[in-house]
């Protein structure tokens, strides 16, 4: 996949300086980013998919009631 972005001049200045300091190519530091972003959104996820496996959300087409 090719991206062409806009970056503001911090975000600009902070892949620079990444760039600067690791001596890697702007595309792996943007891929890296990439990869450990989606590593932080996974707990998140395992988190939300338990909890709704708890509450027999997950795969249950049946409407909650409540008992009143």
């Amino acid at each position: 996949m090719q991206l062409i972005i806009q970056l503001d001049a911090e975000t600009a200045r902070q892949l620079a300086a990444i760039q600067d300091h690791t001596n890697q190519d702007y595309a792996l530091v943007i891929q890296q980013g990439i990869s450990l972003y989606y590593q932080q959104l996974q707990p998140h996820r395992e988190f939300y998919i338990e909890t709704k496996r708890q509450y027999n959300l997950v795969g249950s087409s049946q409407a909650i009631t409540s008992s009143n």
